[in-house]
């Protein structure tokens, strides 16, 4: 039986097995931490990423525009 023909007959029963088993070892494992202390630390960091996309952005706005800038005086 060819790698294609196993992956479609046995793909999905395997992902749903593998994700149920991963599920549950960390449903245990986050168990033994203080759950409110989890939820802070992944706020703090969303934050402080979205902050640093923000000014990423930014700044790839204002070079872009900066860029079309020179590039439309050198033309004339």
């Amino acid at each position: 039986m060819s790698f294609f023909k196993q992956a479609k007959k046995y793909g999905f029963p395997v992902a749903v097995g593998s994700s149920a088993l991963f599920a549950s070892a960390m449903a245990s494992a986050e168990g033994q931490q203080d759950l409110a202390a989890v939820i802070k630390a992944a706020l703090t960091s969303g934050q402080t990423n979205y902050g640093l996309v923000t000014a990423g952005v930014i700044t790839m706005a204002a070079l872009g525009f900066g860029v079309a800038m020179i590039v439309g005086w050198l033309r004339k």
